[in-house]
């Protein structure tokens, strides 16, 4: 299938309209991938349709204790009672999800049960490691340089053709999850979309993710120390990680949205960056990496409602459907990068 560039988001009076049925999906959480949590809920709640969710902190319940709503699956809205099996785990390569438990529970969830859709939020965690990595290991090596970078160096970093290496793995990991959508027992399920998503543009910068909300009790930062060791400024941190998600977009464009009924949600430029050197929720990121939960209800508003929802067999009347809020964030990668989105 192509990319989705046809970018409309559900008029907000037919979201707000009670007899339209427009609502969150209901989360069928199973980290163990117990068969029997999923039977029980599906008897429970007899949804109109099921969705099979795998991925990372994007899907998984990530939220600051006690707050709620910040991951992609909390945000999106369909006109269905809608259930959503969520074996996302908050960390995950996708390589974790295509082998040993995970890809066992997967093949058990397709062979036992009909998914009309199947989300797939993957390749953030391998990048931000790659990422990382690769300066940690430059600062290591010139170690008592004021600056480990040259320039020439630095115009390669903000250049996307800098990290296809990177991307091998990723994509071909990517092709073995689709591998296990077109294996399935299930004939509905051998039959549904995956949407695939790529990131949106993000300032590396001090800020941790939170256990405890307004604490700073949590995980990270994941890439501005490595970046601050290595001697990068602010505005180059921002166009190297640009880089290393348009290349990514690129390389979804390029080999996953040909294979067969797999559609790539490109979300590049509807955020607004945080701020540089800002610890805490800064415009539409909570962290450094997770976007707050105004910023993933943009996402899901104005790229996810609608193609899903038609996915689901939602079929909008005139006047249902509005342009989708316009990209306001351009890309501070090198100029000579191609920009795919069109």
């Amino acid at each position: 299938m192509p990319l989705i560039n046809e970018h409309l988001a559900v008029h907000p009076a037919v979201l707000a309209d009670p007899s339209r049925g427009w609502r969150r999906m209901i989360r069928i959480e199973t980290v163990s991938g117990d068969v029997g949590e999923v039977i029980k809920a599906t008897n429970d709640f007899l949804p109109e349709r099921l969705i099979y969710a795998e991925g990372d902190s994007w899907f998984d319940k990530f939220t600051p204790i006690p707050s709620t709503g910040t991951n992609l699956l909390d945000a999106i809205r369909t006109p269905f009672l809608t259930a959503v099996v969520d074996v996302a785990h908050i960390g995950d390569e996708v390589r974790d999800m295509v082998r040993g438990h995970q890809a066992r529970q997967t093949r058990a969830m397709f062979k036992l049960f009909s998914f009309e859709s199947i989300l797939l939020s993957a390749g953030g965690n391998d990048l931000k490691n790659a990422f990382a990595d690769l300066f940690a290991a430059k600062a290591l090596a010139n170690e008592g340089f004021a600056s480990p970078f040259q320039p020439q160096d630095l115009d390669r970093l903000a250049t996307p053709g800098s990290y296809t290496e990177f991307f091998d793995e990723v994509v071909g990991n990517i092709g073995r999850f689709v591998d296990l959508r077109d294996s399935a027992s299930d004939a509905v399920t051998r039959a549904a979309p995956i949407f695939v998503h790529g990131y949106d543009y993000l300032q590396p910068r001090p800020a941790m993710a939170q256990i405890f909300a307004d604490s700073r009790i949590g995980p990270g930062p994941w890439l501005h120390p490595s970046l601050k060791a290595a001697g990068l400024a602010d505005a180059q941190m921002r166009a190297a990680a640009d880089a290393v998600v348009d290349e990514m977009n690129r390389q979804l464009r390029q080999v996953i949205a040909k294979l067969a009924n797999v559609h790539v949600i490109d979300q590049r430029g509807l955020l607004t960056p945080a701020a540089p050197n800002s610890t805490g929720a800064d415009r539409d990121w909570l962290d450094e990496i997770h976007p707050t939960k105004e910023g993933f209800t943009k996402l899901a508003r104005n790229r996810w409602d609608v193609p899903l929802s038609r996915a689901l067999g939602w079929k909008p009347a005139a006047g249902d459907l509005v342009p989708a809020l316009a990209v306001s964030n351009q890309s501070t990668a090198r100029a000579e990068a191609v920009d795919d989105r069109a």
